[in-house]
């Protein structure tokens, strides 16, 4: 048990902080990966409000207390917003119970993975808080990675590894060779004093943290009741690209959500090779775009596992112009060196927008004037939208790539019966989520580049309750009423609080609407073989879309 002195303190803490939680950049693969034999970075600053107390060690499980609470931001793309409609239908005519849920996020806040200036803006990634130490403790003894057949790749994650130099995007050591640097690993150096520690490119920030633990906050409190998880080991997989910022944003997502209950120990799915792990897609590899858009990587171009997705997307990328007095305006503004417009003219816009959404959320001063910030913002949701949903080969391509992963959420809920999951997580990227959009049909509805820790849940619903067994409607997830009295087992998608499913997989035949309610006429559940029709229907057939060679 902690000292009282050092709980008094949390106290005082708690009672007079409010959080702040923002964010920037686009996901690019120069990041550095997770890979056997390596330990994971946690060397992100103080997660304000998190009071960790473990109960005596003989008990199985410790006990972890969160209060925590969100901050407003210019850019929503700062981070996803913590509300909507997850877990809870309108009212309607028959009882259902939640069986399910399987949720795709985007890792939290993280520093910019490109810069436009020289020097580049810094970004804090020290851990201080004691108390906050403790959290980073419980990740690295709670959770360990394990390969794609279940066979440990790694040992509890016992080290904390230090910033590495400032490498060019790209050119950073991987983790694996810094977990051999004695000079730059370590927990005694991770975290020892005050001082401040710059991030290396696309490190988790506090911000990241802080918007995990929150989205898992938001998530118990819509799920956790209703799923009423006791066996972790049976009722819950978890799963992370290659990443540490995914891989930490995950772990801390699920002590959020599981709270107080702190997990003994979790296994956390990693496939360690980026071009089979189906969340990146058949055409994708890592979390970079198909197409080598860093100056400084000097990697070959990998085309995933489907060539033809790959060709698609890259025709959808050729497609795409941006705006001529935009870019122009930008370069006009930064004033740059020849060499370094140079370069600078290579990356994507997201790649240029990336370090200027950081430091606008991070409050930092910028080199070019807001108005101009807003607009690159909009040019890239519109890239984002195009790129994977664009009639120029994105839509289709997406459809070909994210099939492999829509095939597992699918099988998921189908063998529910014998496997008793209840959650399923999967921590990825905004060219994670924004493909899976696509892919639903839904992208062009939600055109914008996803925010940081943002959701894309799947729900699964059981038949309705007899009348005889019916149970009062609750305001969160459980006991909920359904959209049509219907027999099978029923599904729901939604992206950040929004049901996205009452648009997508179109399958008429299956349809049915909820005709009660304030402008409630949306379908809200879809039964689970329109699912299923929906994604088999995304394999190749006929002449609308070209097979994987």
């Amino acid at each position: 048990m902690l000292h009282r002195r050092v709980l008094a303190s949390i106290r005082a803490k708690i009672s007079h902080r409010r959080l702040e939680a923002e964010s920037g950049g686009s996901d690019g693969g120069r990041a550095h990966l997770l890979s056997r034999g390596m330990a994971v970075i946690f060397t992100a600053s103080s997660l304000l409000f998190v009071a960790c107390l473990l109960l005596p060690a003989k008990l199985p499980h410790g006990n972890l207390t969160l209060k925590l609470k969100g901050g407003k931001h210019e850019f929503s793309y700062c981070e996803a917003p913590m509300d909507g409609e997850d877990g809870i239908l309108p009212p309607g005519t028959r009882t259902r119970k939640l069986k399910q849920i399987q949720v795709v996020i985007r890792h939290g806040d993280r520093s910019p993975i490109t810069s436009l200036t020289s020097p580049s803006p810094e970004f804090d990634c020290k851990l201080k808080d004691p108390t906050m130490r403790r959290v980073a403790q419980l990740v690295r003894e709670r959770f360990s990675v394990a390969g794609v057949q279940g066979k440990a790749s790694l040992e509890y994650l016992t080290h904390a590894l230090l910033a590495p130099t400032r490498d060019p995007p790209g050119k950073g050591q991987d983790l694996a060779a810094l977990q051999g640097d004695e000079t730059r690993a370590g927990p005694e150096t991770a975290f020892s004093g005050d001082e401040s520690q710059a991030c290396f490119p696309g490190q988790l920030t506090e911000r990241g943290l802080q918007q995990q633990l929150r989205n898992g906050q938001y998530l118990r409190d819509r799920y956790g009741t209703a799923l009423g998880i006791k066996d972790m080991d049976k009722e819950i997989y978890f799963r992370s690209t290659n990443y540490p910022r995914t891989f930490i944003s995950g772990a801390v997502l699920m002590l959020s959500f599981l709270a107080p209950i702190v997990p003994e120990h979790m296994p956390v799915v990693v496939q360690e090779e980026n071009n089979k792990e189906a969340l990146f897609g058949r055409g994708l590899i890592g979390a970079s775009r198909p197409r080598n858009i860093d100056p400084f990587q000097s990697a070959p171009e990998e085309k995933g596992s489907c060539r033809a997705a790959f060709a698609l997307g890259a025709q959808q990328e050729k497609a795409f112009k941006v705006a001529a007095d935009l870019d122009r305006e930008l370069f006009d503004q930064l004033k740059l060196s020849p060499a370094v417009e140079a370069e600078a003219r290579n990356l994507s816009v997201a790649d240029a927008t990336d370090p200027l959404m950081g430091m606008a959320c991070h409050s930092q001063e910028l080199p070019v004037k807001r108005s101009l910030v807003h607009l690159l913002k909009q040019e890239t949701d519109r890239m984002f939208c195009e790129r994977f949903a664009g009639a120029e080969g994105g839509r289709e391509g997406t459809r070909l790539g994210m099939q492999p992963f829509l095939r597992e959420v699918l099988g998921r809920f189908q063998s529910y019966q014998d496997t008793r999951l209840k959650l399923a997580l999967y921590s990825a990227h905004d060219t994670v989520l924004s493909p899976l959009l696509g892919a639903l049909d839904v992208l062009d509805r939600h055109c914008y580049w996803p925010p940081y820790a943002s959701r894309i849940v799947f729900e699964l619903w059981g038949p309705p309750i007899a009348k005889g067994n019916s149970l009062k409607a609750d305001t969160k997830a459980g006991h909920l009423l359904g959209s049509k009295e219907s027999e099978e087992n029923a599904v729901r998608i939604l992206y950040n609080g929004n049901t996205v499913s009452r648009r997508s997989l179109h399958c008429p035949e299956y349809r049915g609407k909820y005709e009660g309610g304030q402008g409630m006429e949306e379908e809200m559940l879809l039964p689970l073989g329109c699912l299923q029709e929906y994604v088999e229907r995304m394999s190749p057939r006929g002449g609308s879309q070209v097979p994987c060679t």
